[in-house]
Order: C-alpha cells, then sequence, then structure tokens
C-alpha cells in the first residue's frame, strides 16, 4: 500500500501492482468520513479486498465537494453526517451541478429517515455503518460500480414515438386507484393512464415488454407486497421508472425500495396525490432527457464512425494516388535514362568518332585545339552516363538490388569521399520490382541526407531479412538531430518522403538521432510470400 498526499489534505492510498506502462489504471472511490477509526477501517478492507482500486480520503463535507469539483472519481461512499455539510447537503450540490457519479451513503444508527432521504435525494445504495452489512461495503461497492459500467456500455432505449407519456397504475383497491387516476387525469391530461388491477394483470403487462414510460406501484398492488412486485419488474425492466406507494411509514421498507431501483417512495399523506404528480413529472423529463442525450450519443457516434469510413477512405485513395504517382515517377525516369542514353549517347559517340577522324587529318595547327574537344566530349559522356544512372540505374532493372547498392555505394563514396560499410543478404530469387525501386531509393536518399547533414566521415548500409520481412538500416556516426524540432519546422522534405515512401510500399519507418551521436534510419517491408526466410547472397 502507498499513501500520498494531494491538494487540500486529501489522502489517496493506492493498492496493487502498476501496469507494465508503470501507470496506475484502477478505479477511483473517495470516502468522505470525519471519524479517523471508520476511516481506517475502510482503507483495510480496501487494502485486502480491492488491491486494484484507489482509495483517497476527505474528512468533511466541503472538501468533499472540492475534490468531487476536480473530477476523475468513480465512486463516493459518503457519511450522512459530517461536521460541516452534511451528506443530504452534498448530494444536493452535486444534483445541482449534474455530477452522475454514483454515491452510496453510509449512515449511522436511529438515522433510518435520513438514509430514505438521501436515497429518495440520489445515492445509489446505503449502508448502516454499526450493521454487518458493512463489513462487506468492498463488495457493494463493486456491484455499484458494475452496475455503472454495465449501464453505460448497453444501448439506451430510443426516444418513443408518441407525444404522450404512458403510466401503468398497479392498485388492487378500487377506491385508491380510482383517485389516483382521477387527480392524475385532472392535473396531467398529457399523461396516457392505464390500470393494472391484479397480479394477472400485471403478468400480461410484463409479458407484453412492459410498454410504459413510468410504473406507479400502489400500497396493495395485488396477491404480493410491493416490494416483491417491483422485483418483478425489475427482473423484466430494470431501468423502468417506478414509484411506490406506501400506507405507513416504514423506513426499512423505503430503503429495500431504494435499493431495488425505485426512484421514489412516498407516504400516503393528505397531499401525497399532488407529490406523487410532482415526482412523475420529474423522473418523466429525467426519463426524457437521458433517452434525448443516448439518441444524440448514438447519432455521433454514428456520425464519427461514416466520417472516419470517408477518412479511410479518403486516406486510400490519396495512398493509391501517390503509389501511382511514384510508378509514373519511375517510369519517367527509366523512360528518360533510355532516351538519354540511347539518342543522345549515340550522337555523342558519333560526334567523338568525328572528332578522332578529324584529329588524324587535321594540320598541325588544329590538333590542339581538336585535342581539347576529344576530352570535352569525353567529359559530356562520362557526365551523361552518370546522370543516366542517377535518373534510373540499369544494373537495378538488369542485375537486381544488392548490385545496384554496390555500385551506388561506390559513386558515393568517389563523389563525397564517405566511407560506406555495405552488407547486403538478400534471397538467391530477385525481389519484386517495386520493392527493388523502393529500398533502393530509400537507401539513396538517406546516404544524400548523411552527405548533406551528417558531417560522418563513415556510413554503414545494412540490408537483410528476418521474420518475412526485408530490413533496411542506414547509420552514420554524424552530428545527429532532434526529430520532433526538425519535424515542427516543417523543413523535413526528405525525412517525409522518406517516410511516405516506406509507407505506402506497406512498410513501417522509424527514426533514431540524438545530437552528437548520430542518426539511424530503420525501414522493414514485408517480403512476398514464399520468399526464402535468410539471408543468401543475391548474385
Amino acid at each position: 500500500m502507498r499513501q500520498l498526499y494531494g491538494n487540500k489534505g486529501v489522502a489517496i492510498f493506492r493498492f496493487g501492482l502498476k501496469t507494465n506502462s508503470g501507470a496506475f489504471t484502477m478505479t477511483r472511490v473517495l470516502h468522505a468520513e470525519d471519524d479517523p477509526n471508520i476511516a481506517s477501517l475502510v482503507g483495510s478492507y480496501f487494502e485486502h479486498f480491492a488491491p486494484d482500486w484507489e482509495l483517497e480520503k476527505v474528512a468533511s463535507g466541503q472538501a468533499c465537494l472540492d475534490r468531487m469539483a476536480e473530477g476523475g472519481i468513480d465512486l463516493l461512499l459518503l457519511d450522512l453526517v459530517l461536521p460541516d455539510v452534511d451528506g443530504l447537503q452534498v448530494l444536493s450540490e452535486l444534483a445541482r451541478r449534474k455530477d452522475r457519479t454514483p454515491v452510496v451513503m453510509a449512515s449511522g444508527h436511529g438515522q433510518t429517515d435520513l438514509a430514505v432521504r438521501a436515497l429518495r435525494a440520489g445515492a445509489v445504495d446505503c449502508v448502516d455503518k454499526t450493521s454487518p452489512q458493512f463489513l462487506q461495503i468492498v463488495e457493494i461497492l463493486k456491484r455499484v460500480h458494475a452496475r455503472q459500467v454495465e449501464k453505460r456500455a448497453q444501448p439506451s432505449v430510443p426516444p418513443f414515438a408518441r407525444k404522450n407519456h404512458r403510466v401503468l397504475l398497479v392498485e388492487a383497491a378500487a377506491a385508491t386507484s380510482q383517485a389516483i387516476l382521477d387527480f392524475l387525469q385532472s392535473h396531467a391530461p398529457e399523461l396516457d393512464l392505464s390500470h393494472a388491477a391484479s397480479s394477472a394483470e400485471f403478468d400480461r403487462f410484463l409479458a407484453s415488454g412492459a410498454p410504459a414510460d413510468a410504473v406507479i406501484l400502489g400500497p396493495t398492488p395485488g396477491e404480493t407486497n410491493p416490494l416483491d412486485t417491483l422485483r418483478r419488474l425489475r427482473s423484466h425492466a430494470p431501468d423502468l421508472p417506478a414509484i411506490l406507494l406506501s400506507d405507513h411509514d416504514d423506513g426499512a421498507s423505503a430503503v429495500a425500495a431504494f435499493k431495488l431501483g425505485a426512484q421514489d417512495y412516498i407516504i400516503q399523506k393528505p397531499d401525497y396525490l399532488t407529490e406523487v404528480a410532482f415526482s412523475l413529472n420529474n423522473k418523466l423529463r429525467q426519463a426524457d432527457t437521458e433517452r434525448s442525450n443516448a439518441q444524440l450519443t448514438r447519432e455521433l457516434e454514428a456520425l464519427n464512425r461514416s466520417l472516419e469510413a470517408q477518412v479511410q477512405a479518403r486516406t486510400a485513395e490519396l495512398q493509391a494516388l501517390s503509389m501511382r504517382l511514384l510508378r509514373v515517377q519511375e517510369e519517367e525516369r527509366r523512360a528518360i535514362a533510355r532516351e538519354l542514353h540511347d539518342h543522345l549517347g549515340q550522337l555523342l559517340t558519333g560526334l567523338k568518332f568525328q572528332l578522332e577522324a578529324a584529329r588524324r587529318q587535321a594540320p598541325e595547327s588544329l590538333q590542339a585545339t581538336l585535342t581539347e574537344s576529344l576530352g570535352s566530349s569525353d567529359e559530356i559522356l562520362r557526365y551523361l552516363r552518370d546522370m543516366t544512372q542517377q535518373l534510373r540505374p540499369r544494373v537495378l532493372d538488369d542485375l537486381g538490388l544488392a548490385p545496384a547498392l554496390e555500385w551506388h555505394a561506390s559513386l558515393f563514396q568517389r563523389q563525397t569521399g564517405i566511407a560506406v560499410e555495405l552488407d547486403v543478404s538478400l534471397p538467391a530469387a530477385r525481389l519484386p520490382g517495386e520493392l527493388e525501386t523502393t529500398v533502393f531509393r530509400v537507401v539513396q536518399e538517406a546516404l544524400t541526407n548523411v552527405a548533406r547533414h551528417a558531417g560522418a566521415a563513415t556510413t554503414a548500409v545494412t540490408i537483410t531479412t528476418g521474420g518475412g520481412n526485408l530490413i533496411a538500416e542506414i547509420t552514420d556516426r554524424g552530428r545527429g538531430f532532434d526529430p520532433e524540432a526538425v519535424q515542427r519546422t516543417r523543413d523535413s522534405l526528405g525525412l517525409t518522403g522518406l517516410r511516405e515512401r516506406v509507407t505506402l510500399a506497406g512498410g513501417r519507418f522509424e527514426l533514431f538521432s540524438r545530437i552528437g551521436q548520430g542518426t539511424r534510419v530503420h525501414a522493414e517491408f514485408p517480403l512476398p510470400a514464399g520468399a526464402p526466410p535468410n539471408g543468401v547472397s543475391q548474385p
């Protein structure tokens, strides 16, 4: 167990192990209790029975409200009587804030009436601290939390199409039922009232799917008592609002009714019908709000799914377009290189032969000029060959990736003076042309970045296979850089191009660099099915 101290004197107790990432991912419970002995006892319960939960403790009602305002609490275990702000006031303030955190009230001996008021005010459960039931407080909280999680996960009932709310009265006594129906028809004419005068009629209502927006359970609902009737209702319609009417003031029955999910418990006093109408209207409006919010949530989720699908489709289209552009670019490079080699190269070669023939027949006064012209033609031919190879090395098309990399490493070392340690181990069979081109361009661009930015004397290029992938790494021990800083400046077209080229080929790109310690470019590409898994030097 770890005890920490947060803001405003909130004691935090954490039990259990960390996750692999080192962070606590626990259900958070706030316990508001001014008796240190009770607080310590609850802490020991959590340590033994809920090691994967986090318990925070406060000793006053105001501290409880302050901590709840910060958010992040999953359950509130609230003492009914606190030294400054009592539990009922805390519940009232949380309701005003529209804080829907489940609250379990802890009451003391002789506080049944207050406990009933707390349940009517929105507490989901109430436990007597002096009873043996309090020993199971952790299990009670776990059940409450499980119901809350299940409620969030289940799709809400869509809003009813009809305008009027459907309300069922379950009451066998004719005088009582008539008085309730007459009062509601007079004072709430928008309600669509129906009446079940026996257990059989109530059973038919349940069998038909409980088609109502709320249920009023009278003091004599039939052959069974109101609590048993409520249990039957809950077994068929767990979330249907229900109001219980009682002809006697029984605190224990009231607590049991609220624990079974009753939205209100009303005693038949002289003005109880007004209270019934008020409570019914309040619960129906609350249910309407919840259904509307659920409908809006579903619509937003559907819209998000649609937008995500559109984004994914558009991304796939853009990636396909990028791949086509790369293919076209490579084809244009190949065509230009072939045209330069075949046409311009032949013209220059013919010109060179003509100059040599002219030099053999020219007088001595023109020998120097013709010799200089021949040297220029040789230089132009060398430049043309280098340019055609840079555009599209024929060795890549004719012999494959390994010879092309050897040629480019040699050319790079000759042009820049940077030594290249090349290690290529590939399957004997030729790889697909697009994959060979992609890997060659990645190495080419990475070496260009080394020459431009690294300031290194040597670089290493490793091409190998493993785990069904072709792996390419280019490393140097140069000056290095901060990748995140470079990405923020948006002055990293070379790195962006590398990443996009690898991603479009279905590969994975990683860049590791640190100032003063060099850079490593890592790219992995899936090998085609049937390719040899281990390196056999490619001819």
